[in-house]
């Protein structure tokens, strides 16, 4: 019987955002929701697409098939989005969508796509893995990125992943109890478009090849460390150095003053999450991050594949 469900981790980057685009060393940890997409026959010349989350359908398109000509969708630009995405693949593939049968196509989110948690690379990967082509490849033909994300998407605990050109090295890490059990992850509740982001990067900031290996170095030595301490002087050290390539305040210096933790920009640099370390009690750190505006929190253990 042939496969017709597939499905990819969510991610997120905790360290190396930016530079691991020329060859910097990353940490990034694979996430316990992900993407779900589900393929089904249907009626013929006509493929139906319906994406779901935990809030409900977030988007429906019906294209005709073999064009992929839109007829029906409820936003035009991820209508666009995805025909990019499936003609890529169409073109890499030596199978996907080449007969003339129809297909009912539903993907679903085990998170709000607002999360930046990887709403397009599980999309990519799981397309790729229906389409029986390189995820790394129909990434780079579309959205762009490092990739550390699509290495995510089917990992089984955190990872350090490092790209220069067309050379991918991927590693397992470890994040000890003794470090991930003071970690949580605070929404910040700014969506941040990844490859809007990256052409920022690109025109305004300003780096050399010895700030890359520094970056490298910093995730070298977090990977090694028990020390919660010495995390988040590492942390504190990244998040320094970024904001003098970015040209942009530390996430605590613009909206955490006064926190006596370690605040950490994860990704794309002003929204989406930020990793926050906490000695207190769960409740009543979430108390401290809900009289600041920040309402959704989860620790580290209640996201993180380990």
């Amino acid at each position: 019987m042939n496969r017709n469900s597939w499905f990819a981790n969510g991610k997120l980057l905790i360290t190396g955002e930016y530079l691991v685009l020329d060859g910097a060393k990353a940490l990034a940890v694979p996430l316990k929701p992900g993407q779900h997409l589900t393929v089904n026959t249907s009626e013929k010349g006509i493929l139906n697409w319906t994406a779901t989350s935990p809030e409900g359908t977030w988007f429906k398109a019906k294209l005709k098939l073999p064009t992929l000509k839109v007829l029906e969708t409820t936003s035009k630009v991820r209508a666009d989005r995805l025909v990019l995405l499936l003609q890529k693949a169409i073109d890499q593939s030596a199978h996907l969508l080449k007969n003339i049968q129809g297909f009912d196509v539903e993907t679903k989110l085990d998170f709000n796509p607002e999360f930046g948690f990887g709403s397009s690379s599980t999309l990519i990967y799981c397309l790729a893995q229906w389409a029986q082509i390189d995820p790394y490849k129909l990434q780079q033909q579309t959205f762009g990125g490092s990739g550390f994300d699509i290495a995510c998407a089917d990992a089984r605990g955190p990872i350090t992943f490092q790209r220069y050109k067309d050379t991918i090295q991927i590693q397992h890490a470890k994040i000890p109890s003794s470090i991930s059990g003071f970690l949580y992850f605070v929404y910040l509740g700014k969506k941040q478009q990844t490859s809007k982001s990256i052409r920022d990067f690109r025109k305004n900031a300003s780096f050399t090849s010895t700030d890359i290996d520094t970056i490298t170095s910093i995730t070298n030595q977090i990977i090694k460390t028990d020390s919660l301490d010495e995390f988040e002087m590492l942390l504190l050290e990244h998040e320094k150095m970024l904001s003098l390539i970015l040209k942009t305040p530390t996430i605590k210096s613009s909206s955490f003053s006064n926190y006596e933790g370690c605040v950490k920009s994860l990704g794309a640099w002003g929204g989406d999450f930020v990793l926050v370390s906490s000695r207190e009690p769960k409740q009543q750190f979430s108390e401290q991050m809900k009289k600041r505006g920040f309402h959704i929190i989860f620790s580290y253990a209640d996201l993180v594949l380990r």
